[in-house]
């Protein structure tokens, strides 16, 4: 009767060790944000006097287990770890002892996105818990183009983020308009590269459109209002192109500015090459009066004067 009381006190006591050893994580969704580091936490019961002694743990990919990052023995253990994440991550031992397994991955990228698994193993028990990876990028201030044609007007706004975000292009009433969109990469930068365009066919001599694009993952929300008005020549002119008119007036004035150069130019060599005396020339600021003689083209030289 003894021996069976022993036997039932050590089975429930290890049982109740090992159901208190658990391993969670503090959130199961973790953002990361393009250009910042981020923190796949994870806690566990820790020893008495937080004692490193037998203590491993390890973070891998869920769906085929690459290793990240490995503790035991009292230090990192990175012979096992995937070269993807070579240089990448870290771990705080004085964190170790107090029961906090959270690993920090920098330099994060799209293809960081998915499922981990940290596991520990310490003399208390062993467990494990998963958390979701997911990457996002800010997108960059849209940029406008506008192509004009006598017919149609043709508008498109680039820009690039992560993930894929919602556009949306609609008129002054409200209404959704048909839009192309295009979505690229992602690129080395780790970002989508989008084109999205309308084309406005026949729109009379003024036109308000608003574009938008939301980047749900983090709540971005980008809302460019575009005012067009249009001459009767079919010249467009935007509030937001700027940057396209400017050039071509400069462009304009510049030409017209070397045209009458040239002009002036041909007028100074034929004179001198007729013999004719510029204003520069006589001194005077003035040119001398002409005087027909009695040749039969009517033209006197200087030499002819003087004689």
């Amino acid at each position: 009767m003894f021996l069976l009381a022993t036997v039932c006190f050590v089975l429930r006591f290890t049982g109740s060790s090992l159901a208190a050893f658990e391993v969670s994580v503090p959130q199961r969704r973790v953002l990361a944000v393009r250009g910042r580091p981020v923190v796949l936490g994870c806690s566990y019961a820790p020893s008495l006097g937080n004692s490193l002694d037998g203590l491993v743990v390890t973070w891998q990919t869920a769906e085929d287990n690459l290793v990240l990052h490995s503790f035991y023995y009292g230090q990192d253990q990175l012979a096992l770890q995937n070269a993807r994440y070579r240089n990448r991550t870290s771990m705080s031992q004085p964190l170790l002892g107090a029961g906090n397994a959270s690993l920090r991955l920098d330099r994060v990228g799209p293809q960081d996105s998915g499922r981990y698994l940290c596991s520990v193993d310490s003399l208390l028990g062993n467990g494990k818990a998963e958390v979701q990876l997911e990457y996002a990028a800010f997108y960059t201030e849209p940029k406008l183009n506008i192509q004009v044609h006598p017919s149609n007007i043709s508008l498109q706004y680039q820009s690039e983020g992560y993930p894929a975000p919602q556009v949306q292009w609609t008129d002054s009433a409200g209404r959704n308009l048909t839009a192309r969109e295009e979505l690229s990469g992602p690129g080395e930068d780790g970002l989508l590269s989008l084109r999205t365009s309308v084309t406005l066919k026949d729109p009379g001599p003024g036109v308000n459109l608003s574009f938008t694009l939301r980047n749900a993952a983090l709540g971005q929300v980008l809302e460019r209002p575009v005012s067009l008005r249009l001459a009767s020549d079919d010249i467009g002119h935007c509030t937001d192109c700027t940057r396209v008119t400017i050039p071509l007036i400069s462009f304009l004035c510049l030409l017209l500015l070397l045209l009458c150069l040239g002009l002036a130019a041909f007028a100074y060599f034929r004179r001198k090459r007729n013999g004719m005396p510029t204003a520069c020339q006589n001194g005077s600021g003035k040119l001398p009066p002409h005087d027909p003689g009695e040749g039969g083209d009517g033209t006197e030289t200087v030499d002819q004067r003087q004689a």
